[in-house]
């Protein structure tokens, strides 16, 4: 095994762990849901705000590092796959840090201070629509690393394009739409 060998396994296993990491806990956070188990809902809340510091950030910026270190020794930055990936890297990132982190932080503030309300639950429900257009891209990622596109690809391009797309149409705009409104929780 060589040196570039060893810092691709060390990007795709980062990659692994973050994102299954994550996939458990939307999962987790869908069934609660589902079920309308408050309790439930507001336990893996309080797991993202716990996690998000010591395992999300970490493993993000795992993959990210290793990454650019392979591209380094390697693959080069003029591959539009790499870019297509550091570009979705950083949404993602973004994604996290400034719409996911804030919301869990206000509803463990408001679980601390009333309890669990329906605003908590209501903002609960905005975090994982969010959190479901980020696994949306970060699967788009994934693709992207694996079918590695070129420009000529256009409809692999394209069908990337459509998705992230659809996903803002269905996660992020109910989300941002209900951070103005207040949900209403049965």
């Amino acid at each position: 095994m060589d040196i570039f060998e060893f810092v691709k396994f060390l990007h795709v296993a980062s990659a692994i762990v973050w994102i299954g990491g994550g996939f458990v806990l939307v999962f987790l956070a869908m069934v609660a849901d589902r079920q309308n188990d408050k309790d439930g809902y507001m336990r893996i809340v309080r797991e993202v705000v716990y996690l998000s510091p010591r395992f999300f950030i970490p493993s993000s910026l795992a993959v990210l590092v290793f990454g650019v270190i392979a591209a380094w020794i390697d693959w080069g930055f003029a591959h539009l796959w790499i870019n297509l990936g550091i570009v979705g890297w950083l949404s993602t990132f973004a994604t996290g840090n400034f719409l996911i982190r804030p919301r869990a932080e206000k509803i463990e503030t408001i679980v601390a201070k009333s309890g669990v309300t329906d605003t908590a639950v209501a903002i609960g429900q905005q975090m994982l629509n969010i959190a479901k257009f980020d696994f949306l891209v970060l699967f788009i990622i994934v693709a992207d690393m694996v079918i590695k596109p070129i420009a000529a690809d256009w409809i692999v391009l394209a069908v990337m394009a459509v998705l992230v797309a659809a996903g803002s149409f269905l996660f992020i705009v109910p989300a941002m739409r209900g951070a103005a409104e207040p949900v209403a929780v049965g």
